[in-house]
C-alpha cells in the first residue's frame, strides 16, 4: 500500500495542517504503509523509588490500533521481572512475572484499557504510518504547531495533543487525563511524553528518545526514560 491520497485509507490533505507538516518530515510519500511496527527499546523506569534498567520489544498494529509490549527488568543480580502491557479488541492489560514464570499480578480493569489507550495514542509519534492507515483516529486542529487525536475502544476514549517544532518533529504528546495505580484502585492525572533525538529508522523519521511524566498534585513524576534501538516494519 502506498502512502498517497489515492491508495491510503486516510488522506494527508484531510489532516490538520500541523499533522501534515509532521508527516512531511516523518513519512516518505512512496513508503509502503505497514500494518505492523515492531519497536525495540532500552531504558529505565521508576520502580519502588529506584530507576530500574529494562530492555523491551513492542508490537504495534493498525487498524484497529493495538499493541503488545514485553519488557525485562533487571531487579537484582540473578533476579528479573518480565512485564507485559497492551490492549486489543476493547481489552487492556498490564502484569508482571518473576523470572518470566511466576505471576506477580495482572490487571484488566476498564481503567487499564484507558491507560493503555492514552499510551498507544501518545506513541503515534513513533508510528507515523498509522496516521494514514487507521481511519478511526479522529483529528482536530490545535493551533499552528499542534494537533489533537482522539481514539475509542470498548467504552473508553483517549485524547492526546501533539506539539511539533519548526522542523515538523513531534516533541511532546500530552493527555489531560491518564489513570495510574494507587493502593486500592486508580487515580488520574495529566500525562505527557517528551520526545527528542529524532532520526531516520528505515526511511521513517521518529524520536529515538522518550521521557514519560505524570503531572500529579504534589509535583511532576517522571517515571520512564526509553530509547529506541531498532525498528521493523511488517506487511
Amino acid at each position: 500500500m502506498k502512502s498517497n491520497d489515492q491508495t491510503s485509507p486516510v488522506s494527508r490533505a484531510s489532516l490538520p495542517s500541523a499533522a501534515q507538516r509532521w508527516l512531511e518530515s516523518a513519512l516518505p510519500q512512496d513508503l509502503d504503509l505497514p500494518a505492523t511496527v515492531e519497536l525495540e527499546q532500552e531504558g529505565s523506569m521508576q520502580i519502588r523509588g529506584q530507576w530500574t534498567p529494562f530492555t523491551a520489544k513492542g508490537i504495534y498494529k493498525a487498524p484497529p490500533l493495538s499493541f503488545e509490549w514485553r519488557a525485562r527488568f533487571q531487579m537484582l543480580p540473578g533476579v528479573w521481572i518480565v512485564a507485559e502491557d497492551g490492549h486489543q479488541g476493547g481489552q487492556g492489560w498490564g502484569g508482571a512475572r518473576l523470572w518470566g514464570i511466576i505471576p506477580m499480578g495482572k490487571r484488566t480493569d476498564p481503567e487499564v484499557l484507558a491507560t493503555q489507550l492514552v499510551r498507544n495514542l501518545g506513541e503515534l509519534a513513533m508510528l507515523p504510518s498509522f496516521a494514514l492507515t487507521d481511519p478511526a483516529l479522529a483529528w482536530s486542529e490545535a493551533g499552528e504547531s499542534a494537533f489533537e487525536v482522539r481514539y475509542s475502544a470498548g467504552d473508553r476514549e483517549a485524547i492526546v495533543r501533539f506539539e511539533i517544532d519548526e522542523q515538523g518533529d513531534v516533541v511532546r504528546a500530552y493527555s489531560p487525563s491518564r489513570p495510574y495505580d494507587v493502593p486500592g484502585g486508580y487515580a488520574e492525572a495529566p500525562w505527557y511524553y517528551a520526545f527528542s533525538e529524532h532520526r531516520d529508522f528505515g526511511g521513517v523519521r521518529i524520536p529515538a528518545a522518550a521521557v514519560a511524566t505524570f503531572e500529579k498534585e504534589d509535583g511532576d513524576e517522571e517515571y520512564f526514560r526509553g530509547r529506541i534501538t531498532g525498528v521493523k516494519l511488517g506487511e
